[in-house]
């Protein structure tokens, strides 16, 4: 194994890995957080060197988030900094990079753009995977590095975090070929939803492991952020964001706020939505707390189920003790799920009036998993044995 994994994490007799996680997300404050930021934090927590490594951005990423690079480039633009104890978050900042894209012309490109761009990645990124004990790899674009990864160090153990369905994110037929023919390459692929885990290419070896929830900060009293005697609804995510369904469900009430975080929004909004857009994650945090109903507006197909499994926000307003609701395909069977028609719902009312007067209950949070126990099995699954 490679540096630092004889030595033992606490008191356990387990040993202190090194991991780098390849992610496209961006470990930067006050943008949101989804499960890979809260299993790095964890595996840091218990004692593991962590290495975050952001990818899939570039000087692209000006024309269409200029503060997101801009951050990314003054705190982690080609370089680790570190984010607390035994967690280091860097960026992989090329003056281009490859992308998915729905132009059939860019895409028949696409191939060799990814290989030519999953083919290099600069010296700071090189020498924590060279000292990698693991390596993981989340769904998307840092798929184009796998190869890569596996020249650099081939003794490192390689874990595919899968939590979409490559399809429903739009990703490039190049990434989606590239799971197909490496899915089985991986030591382990971890999925939060056995439906998604059937969906993907055959060969991986899949294990499930649920989502979590930060159990410290859900349980922390705060204060409302709502006006006295005012009812309000809370939304969280842009995954497959169905604005129709919003704004049917507010101009049904009136009487009620809406509030959306992290999804954009086109177009007017009524006066009883309000966007917010991306958020750090602890301040919406009483949001949830203090809502009387949470919504999962997904606008999804069939194949698209698996969400109800791995939807991250389901399980936090679950844990809240929320009221959700939620379209009738999702096939979400706790007692706090409220069904509409994802398609021509004539009673928005009666939904909305139903989740105002549902009794909160403990039990709408029964099994769901701390991110404590998610990082720690997860872990588990990559070094396990065949």
């Amino acid at each position: 194994m490679a540096n630092g994994s004889a030595e033992l994490v606490g008191n356990k007799a387990e040993p202190r890995r090194n991991i780098v996680i390849l992610t496209s997300h961006v470990f930067l404050r006050g943008y949101r957080k989804a499960s890979i930021h809260f299993i790095a934090s964890r595996w840091a927590e218990q004692g593991h060197n962590v290495h975050f490594l952001t990818i899939g951005h570039s000087w692209l990423t000006l024309l269409k988030d200029r503060p997101r690079f801009r951050a990314l480039s003054r705190d982690q633009g080609n370089r680790f900094q570190p984010i607390r104890a035994n967690l280091n978050a860097g960026a992989y900042l090329p003056p281009l990079h490859a992308f998915s894209s729905n132009n059939r012309f860019l895409n028949a490109a696409n191939a060799a753009l990814f290989s030519l761009y999953g083919g290099y990645l600069p010296s700071f990124a090189r020498r924590a995977i060279v000292n990698a004990d693991l390596v993981l790899i989340e769904s998307g674009s840092a798929l184009a590095f796998f190869r890569h990864v596996k020249r650099l160090n081939s003794k490192a153990r390689t874990l595919y975090f899968c939590r979409d369905l490559l399809k429903s994110i739009g990703a490039a037929p190049a990434l989606q070929n590239i799971q197909a023919t490496e899915i089985g390459r991986f030591d382990a692929v971890c999925v939060p939803s056995q439906r998604l885990g059937a969906l993907l290419p055959p060969g991986g070896h899949v294990k499930v492991i649920p989502q979590g929830v930060d159990a410290a900060l859900f349980d922390r009293e705060q204060p409302s952020p709502y006006q006295p005697s005012s009812r309000n609804a809370v939304s969280i995510g842009n995954m497959l964001f169905d604005q129709v369904s919003i704004a049917a469900m507010a101009a049904a009430a009136s009487d009620v706020n809406f509030h959306v975080f992290g999804a954009t929004w086109s177009g007017w909004a009524p006066p009883n939505i309000i966007i917010y857009g991306e958020r750090d994650f602890e301040s919406i945090v009483p949001y949830l707390q203090h809502a009387d109903f949470g919504i999962a507006a997904y606008r999804l197909k069939v194949d698209e189920v698996y969400l109800a499994e791995s939807s991250l926000k389901l399980a936090q307003y679950s844990y809240c003790g929320l009221p959700i609701l939620l379209p009738d395909l999702v096939p979400f069977a706790r007692a706090n799920a409220i069904s509409y028609r994802l398609d021509g719902e004539t009673a928005w009312r009666e939904k909305i009036d139903a989740a105002l007067t549902m009794q909160r209950s403990p039990t709408f949070r029964d099994g769901i998993m701390t991110w404590d126990e998610v990082a720690k099995q997860t872990l588990a699954v990559a070094f396990e044995t065949p």
